[in-house]
């Protein structure tokens, strides 16, 4: 028996070790992130199913020294070079990647379509159908479908059912919540993607990936709230029984609270980030007394030392950060999301999770518990500790492993159904262009 059960194991491994790299790729303001892994024969057995980070690709993105936005060809350097690190740390090249969409301009909306059903029992091809019926029910003028998230059918205007195949009926019915973003942005990121040298199997919104590695099972099956603090936009996932409510961007993020720190500061951009790093907290969460180095500029435009106390930091940031926070909150009254009809708690993740002070900030804003989440059943991430900045890389690479079908997508990816969108045909710069003008 115990032959027999290392023979398993060396076949495991020798499967494992044959699998190609699979990668995800998280393009942000302030850092692109690439990881790498693979399928795990072992671990998929797992109950939890944890993931084995093989490669970690980390990059500063140039934006966030100047608070500029950068251009075409930095962004895809960056990109490069981060999926080149991934890859030599796990030792076999990366070719192509999932990446994240969590840009100005992403929306969902809850659609409802109809069928009428062709035999005696509902088919694949039925549901197929109804599913289209929705998605030409949601208006996508300059649009891409990114995601489409089944909620309920229900059969000759009976009750909701999690699954209809096979059943008996003349039509079907679906609800479902459709994630879209603008089609010269989405364009824009997989152009960038292939200058770097890879190609795109898939783009997820970045909310809904860091959801994925975020929210435990109970917290999706229970309603809960998702929010990612990213320094170009606030990101947003509602999630209730399991399924993807809501999700969009909002037009905010750590790079406002950066530009309100360095004009309190009267210093440069790239010196009121280092000073918001190593000090800065909302709330109630510092010392207000404590005096810290925060070099100002002098009269001859040069950085000079000088001093500050971390009370002004924070009374600084504080106000930036609650009206994010509120601005959440209204966007889930707009949606219908409040109250005992939305999420009872809230995840938050990104980078602006890590300010001190903010989880209790967050709790008062939008009254509910709220804790700060970081990706679940990573391990093998030796980069330093995976949190919660991590979240969307993690969540991607979750959601490659999980959906072994893109294993088979031939040349780039094409959103499912994208033949229901506009099609644009600008140049690549020109959408380039737009980005900037947009974040």
């Amino acid at each position: 028996m115990a032959v027999q059960a290392k023979q398993c194991e060396d076949a495991a491994f020798e499967e494992q070790r044959a699998a190609p790299l699979v990668a995800s790729l998280d393009v942000g303001v302030s850092k692109t992130v690439c990881l790498a892994s693979r399928h795990d024969p072992v671990l998929d057995m797992h109950p939890e199913r944890p993931l084995r980070v093989l490669g970690v690709g980390h990059q500063t993105a140039p934006a966030i020294a100047s608070g500029k936005p950068a251009d075409f060809d930095a962004c895809a350097r960056a990109i490069e070079v981060a999926i080149a690190e991934a890859a030599a740390m796990a030792g076999a090249p990366v070719g192509r990647v999932v990446a994240s969409y969590s840009g100005p301009g992403l929306n969902s909306q809850i659609v409802r379509g109809a069928t009428r059903i062709k035999g005696a029992a509902i088919s694949h091809r039925d549901i197929e159908n109804a599913i289209d019926e929705a998605m030409k029910a949601a208006p996508t003028p300059q649009r891409s479908f990114i995601h489409v998230e089944p909620l309920r059918y229900m059969i000759d205007d009976g009750e909701g059912i999690p699954d209809p195949l096979g059943m008996p009926g003349k039509m079907l019915a679906v609800e479902a919540c459709v994630v879209t973003a603008p089609t010269e942005a989405m364009n824009a990121l997989k152009a960038c993607i292939r200058e770097a040298g890879a190609e795109v199997e898939d783009i997820i919104a970045g909310p809904q990936a860091a959801a994925l590695s975020a929210l435990t099972p109970e917290e999706r099956e229970e309603g809960a709230l998702l929010i990612d603090l990213g320094a170009g936009a606030v990101g947003v996932a509602v999630y209730a029984d399991e399924a993807l409510v809501h999700c969009e961007t909002i037009a905010a993020g750590g790079v406002r609270l950066t530009r309100d720190l360095a004009m309190k500061l009267q210093t440069t951009f790239a010196a009121a980030e280092r000073v918001k790093l190593h000090f800065g907290a909302v709330g109630n969460a510092c010392d207000p007394r404590e005096a810290v180095a925060a070099p100002k500029l002098g009269l001859d435009g040069r950085l000079e030392a000088a001093t500050t106390l971390r009370g002004v930091i924070s009374d600084t940031l504080s106000p930036r950060m609650y009206e994010m926070l509120l601005a959440v909150r209204d966007r889930l009254v707009r949606a219908g999301l409040c109250g005992g009809e939305g999420p009872q708690r809230t995840v938050i993740v990104g980078g602006g999770a890590l300010i001190p002070g903010v989880r209790e900030l967050a709790a008062e804003a939008l009254g509910m518990p709220v804790r700060v989440g970081r990706p679940l059943e990573l391990c093998g991430f030796d980069h330093g500790e995976a949190g919660p900045a991590y979240a969307v890389a993690a969540g991607l690479l979750r959601h490659r492993l999980d959906n072994t079908d893109l294993e088979l997508v031939d040349g780039d990816f094409h959103p499912s159904l994208s033949h229901l969108g506009s099609s644009v045909r600008n140049a690549v710069h020109g959408m380039w262009n737009w980005l900037r003008e947009n974040f």
